[in-house]
Order: C-alpha cells, then structure tokens, then sequence
C-alpha cells in the first residue's frame, strides 16, 4: 500500500507533466497547490485504509460464517451466555449482549482428536482477562447444555478446562553489575525482579493454547535491561499440568495442555553471573 507521502509525490508528477500547469512551481510547502495535492493524498491514503480493513473484516466474516468448522466452535465458546436460554431452532441469541457479566469464556480454543477409533472436538476454555483460571462447574454444565443444543447431531465435543500447567526453568543470567545486583535487582531500586517479571509477562502474553518456544523467551530475557551482551541460557525445562505428580523436561517447545502457563518462585532457578566477575566470584540466586 502507497504511503502518503508516494500519494502526493504521484500528484505532483503528474502536475508536473501537464504543460498548462507549469507555472505552479512555488516551492513553498502552504502554496495552494501543494496544499491541494495533500488534501486529495489524504483522501485517498484514506481509501486504501478503509479497503484494507474492509477486506480483513471480510474475511473474518467469511471464516465465521463456515458452519461447523473448528473457528466456529470456537465463536460459539465465547458467545456463551451463562444463565441466558436460546430459542428454540436457534443456533444465537436473540438480543444483542448490553454488558460482559454473562459472558463467562474469555479464552477458547479446538482441536480434534480420534478416540477409542471415533473423531472428537475437543474444547478448551479458560475464563478472566489477566489471569487465566478454569471455569466454575456451572458454567461448564452451562456450556456442554449450550453446546448440545447448537452442535450438529452425531458431534462428539468434549470440554475441557482445568488450572494452568506449571513450569520450571533453570537459567543462567549474565548481568551488567552497573545495573543489577548479584541477586538480579535493579541498582536504582526500581524493579527486584525484572527477570522474573519478563518471564511471567512473556507467559501471559502467550496466545491460548499457543506453543512455549524456549528460543522466543531467550529473545524476551535478552532485551531486559541489564543482560550483558545478551547472554541468557536456559539449561532446562520442565512442565507438569492435571495429574502429573513430577515435573517432565522438555528441549525447544512445548504445548500447554490447559492452553495457558503459570510459573512459581520456588521453580523459577536463575543463576545471576556477573559479566565483568571471574568465575570463582560468581553468586547465584534461586526464585
């Protein structure tokens, strides 16, 4: 798509090739022409912007509209209004939504799945906006009632929703000791745990039911304030989610079985290596 400044810079050449048109050739930027010929770059930089999100929206509007596909499920999970009846023969409600407080599924995501020899759609939903939690049993009872409603007859679905799965790391941070201290503080006394911090962040910032890609974290870790010449190693990685009583180690990435990720101080093991230390100096720090 042409900026706007291309836009203008069009108008002008073209002005510039019409011989009647000549004597427009004040260099000043509020000459009449040259204003003219930014309004009308405006007007249509604006027309590219409009098409443009016209066609996004378009084809959100066509993906939501396949029936029965996985992104519908998906549409449909977070239309849920818990406590609210739909009609008979109807797939939606008949009123348009006047506030959130009835809508319970902030997060979803569908997958399939073949058991026992037969295919499932398998729905994960978590519920709140910052912190991701399972739903309360009263809305999932809401929802698989919501669901077999509105699902096409001989559908297997299955809901899930459970708390998050846990993660452990072990690092080694090399910090710049003009800006953090040998336990990972900042020196201005802004921040205690900036490591920490950016961690959880990346976490929460994670897409339901995305993937944990390790090499994406280093990148986050290497951008905090104080990583010396951008050295950060993440020497191992564990999850543990439902039932697992251990840990598991993983290498490069991962799939959250709940679809999100929390991490706890007591699985959080960075080694903080100053930069400039010899290596018999260097202090370590557990979180």
């Amino acid at each position: 798509m042409p900026t706007l400044q291309d836009i203008k810079a069009q108008i002008i050449a073209e002005k510039d090739a019409q011989s009647d048109l000549q004597g427009l050739n004040s260099t000043s930027n509020v000459a009449i022409y040259n204003l003219w010929a930014y309004c009308v770059a405006v007007v249509i930089w604006l027309q590219y912007q409009f098409y443009d999100q016209f066609k996004a929206d378009m084809n959100v509007m066509i993906r939501e509209q396949k029936q029965y596909s996985r992104q519908w499920f998906r549409t449909k999970a977070l239309a849920y209004r818990h406590g609210e009846d739909l009609p008979d023969n109807s797939d939606e409600y008949p009123t348009e939504v006047d506030d959130t407080t009835n809508l319970p599924i902030t997060n979803a995501a569908v997958e399939e799945r073949e058991l026992q020899n037969r295919k499932h759609l398998f729905i994960k939903v978590a519920t709140g906006d910052d912190d991701l939690a399972p739903v309360t049993d009263p809305v999932k009872t809401g929802l698989e009632e919501y669901f077999a409603h509105i699902k096409p007859a001989g559908t297997k679905i299955i809901l899930f929703s459970e708390v998050a799965d846990d993660l452990k790391l072990v690092i080694r941070f090399y910090y710049n000791p003009l800006i953090l201290d040998n336990t990972g503080a900042r020196l201005d006394g802004t921040d205690d745990t900036p490591v920490q911090n950016a961690i959880r962040r990346f976490l929460k910032s994670l897409p339901f039911n995305s993937e944990l890609r390790l090499s994406n974290l280093i990148d986050t870790l290497q951008d905090v304030d104080g990583c010396a010449d951008r050295d950060v190693y993440i020497d191992e990685a564990y999850y543990r989610y439902g039932t697992l009583s251990s840990f598991q180690p993983f290498d490069s990435n991962y799939f959250s079985n709940a679809g999100y990720m929390v991490i706890d101080d007591n699985d959080l093991d960075i080694q903080f290596i100053s930069k400039n230390q010899p290596l018999y100096c260097i202090l370590t720090s557990s979180y």
